[in-house]
């Protein structure tokens, strides 16, 4: 018989209890036994079962394991009492093992209640977290359940990541069996001085190396600064019958699925759902001669000539077409013929010679993009001047001006340096790493030269867009032509016409420089890993967000000018998130060579990311809409600058000429079969006058000390940065609701009934709504009665429908708190309670005077 004192020296694992019951639980029972479980589970993972992701058709789980998600950084009020404990369990431990054993169960039991248990499951196209069980509060507390008013993908849950998305890995390995995974989890390589140093390894599978140890937690970063914290729990081996490194197995999973080597190793191509295209007619694709001449029509180029690679002979033959790396449609000066042109773009970078892509103004000047010479004509500038002199020829002045972007801009790498500093600097690991952060926040921020690039990539915009208002060409020179020369040409287009800047045309804007014209996303967006052996021979990653540099430079401008631009931030924001998203084709590819072949030999289905109905609701594409967006009436008078949005509204139909239907589906089945249209536009045949407006052009601040950090991309999943009751959404919201009671009393104008006037004029003139005033005489009248144990009782009539002063709807017997709503809305935590109802009644009206065609200013009298 075990005496008292051989009980007290028993080592710790032989403390552990180690029963095992085959009797199963009651449904829902998930009493914890927080004291002697840090992981505070039910018995043997009971329930894990339960918590299974949604799989979409072609998509197949190919690890799961049971494990707890942490936030990016745990509040800032448990940080300061975690650090006293550790310092606590430090010191104790020196004393006393029982000591050192119960404080590490405190500190386990105040680390669980930061985390949300459940099973974290990695696809062939997501990384997927299905919470079991609510996340543990410190008390109990009655608070209504959260709701689902906050921007929700069809195809990703709240928890859910595409492998493209995840850019880094970073393996903990297991300190010991007195180790902690929940606290590794929180603290990584920045816990406790000494105590995790080299711990935190990264993942890198282009080295094929091999994971050694057991990984008791998991920090990924994606490349929407988004950060990801995972612990497991390690399960005894003689208990569960064998080895169960869940953290091994999450990663081994992660290391050969969110890398492919391969583009049609993408689930792109295993998810094989037909695509029916409803998003017509607002959108023009450039995928077509034609769209490229209306463009020419648009802007009244008449020196220039639409060329198509499927009419030159030259690019049909096999062993000719592969000097050249030419986009299907382009434009070249007029006075040149096709076989000369090809010729000279042997001479330069990727066989980019003088492209058009925009003219402005009553003399045409035109915005023309070109490539540097190749290294072995660097010496010799003859081909570069030839053709300089056919572009300075299609200028009605004869006058041109060329801008060398590639030496007063930074390089592609510079730009990645940049967006890595800034992500490092957005996502902090621990509460102590921010707070060191956050004391020399700014200093950080400079020496990321982010701003310093959306300041230079500004200034060039400008510069270009003031030579086109002077009526002189501009030639923009990179060195592929198809990087910066990109962000450039589309921000300068921006500053000139207004057409650009609503949600269709910026669309459209997208198709033409970025698509059209093939930046490389597949490269630039790290779509396809690199192998160890090209690692070596190309040490300088071609992997730069440029793109996301264009949307900060639009993100920058939507501030300086807010009624400028029909789109909002939450618009950006989702553009960004959806160039990770492999089910669309639009930002999958470097070229339309790639994306011919990707539907020719692997089948894939293209579908257009601008078709938002496919994976938002129209509740959340109302976010897209700016409410400070001023129409123009001589919008109106033009089809192309229409004021209503397919993206946003429903969806119209029209019919080309030929009888077909046009759009982005029929531009994309042309883009993949290459087919001609029925006839082609001449655009000599048309009227040679440019329709854009000259008098709508933008000058923009483009000095440091002008520029903002775009905090709803870059913090949103950062929760302690969030402030409830503030940010922009608050103001957004207050626009959303005066356009919402102007769109009621318009109704009401135009029906010549004024009993639906908003609560807000009532509230004005100080009156109660004559309705109300009626039903409560009513209710007077007609008091319900019941009897209680035989006496009359009349029960309290309830007021109907209070309002509160601001405007907004009664919720739960008093007015709606702007205090619920997220800094970050509609990427931050959900709105609770009915708030979502009214909000969603606000989104509703105001959206129906964004998008009526006319509005009460152009009725009035006074506009």
């Amino acid at each position: 018989m075990a005496t008292g004192s051989n009980a007290a020296e028993m080592p710790d694992h032989r403390k552990r209890n180690t029963f095992t019951s085959y009797v199963a639980p009651m449904p829902g029972d998930v009493r914890a036994t927080a004291d002697t479980n840090e992981w505070c589970l039910p018995s043997d993972l009971r329930d894990v079962h339960l918590a299974k992701p949604r799989l979409l058709p072609g998509e197949q789980i190919v690890a799961s394991a049971p494990a707890y998600m942490y936030t990016p950084i745990a509040p800032m009020e448990g940080t300061r009492d975690n650090n006293r404990d550790n310092s606590m369990s430090m010191s104790m431990s020196i004393s006393s093992n029982g000591n050192s054993s119960s404080s590490s169960n405190n500190r386990s039991h105040g680390s669980h209640k930061e985390a949300t248990f459940g099973l974290l499951s990695v696809t062939n196209f997501k990384l997927a977290f299905v919470a079991l069980h609510a996340r543990t509060t410190l008390s109990n507390s009655s608070t209504p359940l959260a709701s689902d008013l906050y921007q929700e993908n069809t195809y990703l849950g709240r928890n859910e990541v595409t492998l493209n998305n995840i850019d880094q890995i970073y393996t903990i390995a297991e300190q010991g069996r007195a180790a902690s995974a929940l606290q590794a989890a929180r603290t990584g390589a920045g816990g406790r001085r000494g105590t995790h140093s080299g711990r935190r390894k990264k993942l890198e599978p282009a080295k094929q190396q091999n994971i050694h140890g057991r990984i008791v937690a998991l920090h990924i970063i994606c490349k929407n600064f988004r950060l990801l914290k995972f612990a497991f729990q390690q399960q005894d081996s003689k208990l569960s019958g064998g080895a169960s490194d869940y953290g091994k197995l999450i990663a081994s999973a992660l290391a050969r699925f969110a890398y492919p080597m391969r583009h049609d190793l993408s689930f792109a191509y295993a998810y094989r759902e037909p695509y029916y295209s409803v998003l017509l007619g607002g959108v023009s694709m450039y995928a077509s001669k034609n769209d490229w001449a209306r463009e020419l029509i648009r802007c009244g180029a008449t020196e220039w000539q639409v060329i198509s690679s499927s009419a030159v002979p030259q690019l049909q033959n096999r062993l000719q077409a592969c000097k050249y790396s030419l986009p299907p449609h382009f434009v070249i000066p007029k006075c040149c013929d096709v076989e000369r042109f090809l010729q000279l773009s042997l001479a330069f970078c990727d066989s980019r010679a003088a492209f058009w892509v925009y003219s402005y103004g009553g003399s045409a000047a035109s915005l023309v993009r070109l490539a540097e010479l190749q290294p072995a004509s660097q010496q010799d500038t003859k081909m570069e001047n030839i053709m300089l002199e056919l572009v300075r020829k299609c200028d009605e002045r004869k006058q041109l001006k060329l801008i060398q972007l590639t030496d007063q801009l930074p390089s592609i790498q510079d730009v990645q340096r940049a967006y890595q500093k800034l992500r490092r600097l957005c996502t902090p690991e621990t509460p102590e790493k921010f707070m060191l952060q956050d004391d020399k926040y700014l200093g950080l921020l400079e020496k990321t030269n982010w701003l310093l690039y959306v300041s230079l990539c500004l200034r060039h915009a400008s510069e270009a867009a003031a030579t086109l208002r002077a009526g002189i060409t501009c030639v923009l020179q990179e060195s592929n032509g198809r990087d910066l020369c990109c962000v450039i040409s589309s921000l300068t287009q921006l500053l000139l016409d207004p057409h650009f800047r609503t949600i269709d045309g910026f669309q459209s804007l997208i198709q033409k420089e970025w698509i059209a014209l093939e930046h490389p996303f597949q490269r630039r967006l790290g779509h396809v890993g690199v192998s160890g052996g090209e690692r070596e021979q190309a040490p300088d990653s071609e992997q730069s967000p440029v793109f996301l540099l264009f949307l900060d430079c639009v993100w920058q401008l939507l501030q300086q000018f807010p009624d400028e631009f029909e789109f909002s931030q939450t618009y950006l924001t989702t553009l960004w998130d959806a160039c990770f998203m492999p089910i669309f084709d639009t930002f999958q590819f470097d070229s339309q060579a790639q994306r011919a072949a990707a539907v020719n030999e692997g089948r894939l289905v293209l579908r257009p990311v601008w078709d938002w109905g496919e994976q938002f609701s129209d509740k959340d594409k109302m976010f897209f809409t700016n409410p400070l967006y001023q129409r123009q009436r001589g919008d109106l008078a033009s089809s192309q600058n229409h004021r209503r949005s397919l993206a946003v509204a429903g969806h119209s139909h029209k019919l080309s000429p030929a009888g077909g239907v046009t759009g982005a589906g029929a531009g994309a089945g042309a883009a993949a079969a290459g087919g001609a249209a029925r006839y082609t536009i001449n655009p000599q045949l048309f009227a040679t006058q440019s329709s854009v407006p000259q008098d709508r052009y933008l000058e923009p601040a483009h000095r440091i000390l002008d520029l903002a950090i775009w905090e709803q991309c870059y913090y949103r999943w950062m929760p302690v940065l969030d402030i409830r009751g503030g940010g922009q959404p608050q103001v957004d919201l207050f626009h959303r609701l005066l356009l919402s009671n102007i769109a009621k009393m318009q109704r009401c104008i135009d029906m010549q009934n004024f009993e639906e006037l908003p609560d807000a004029f009532y509230d004005a003139l100080g009156e109660q709504r004559p309705s109300q005033q009626q039903q409560q005489q009513r209710q007077q009248q007609e008091e319900p009665v019941e009897y209680v144990d035989g006496v009359e009782r009349r029960r309290k009539s309830m007021p109907g429908g209070n309002a509160a002063s601001n405007g907004l709807q009664v919720v739960n017997g008093g007015p709606l708190q702007l205090s619920t709503l997220s800094s970050f809305f509609p990427f931050g935590n959900p709105i609770a309670g009915d708030a979502p109802h009214e909000l969603y009644d606000i989104l509703s009206s105001s959206s129906e005077l964004l998008l009526d065609t006319s509005s009460i200013l152009d009725k009035s009298s006074i506009v």
